[in-house]
């Protein structure tokens, strides 16, 4: 048996009720980004194991539902960083 952390269940829980499987593309964007904090979008792409349409269909869905923002990276005026919302 495996033994889940009340903040992992909470956590796992807070987006079961938004309707976000954990297990999903979406899911392992905002697991890595729970962890990292914030991510370039490259890095999170390869992290989220998707192919770049899905990923770029599961960011929008996530953005659409306020979980997550995407800013410009202040070192790479080119690159963008996607961090989790702080709402």
């Amino acid at each position: 048996m495996t033994v889940v952390s009340e903040e992992l269940q909470r956590f796992i829980a807070d987006y079961d009720d938004l309707g976000i499987n954990l297990l999903t593309v979406d899911g392992r964007i905002l697991l890595f980004l729970q962890q990292r904090k914030q991510s370039r979008i490259k890095e999170l792409m390869l992290a989220s194991g998707s192919s770049y349409r899905g990923f770029y269909l599961a960011l929008d869905r996530l953005k659409e539902k306020g979980l997550i923002t995407s800013v410009m990276d202040p070192e790479d005026k080119r690159a963008r960083i996607i961090q989790l919302s702080s709402g």
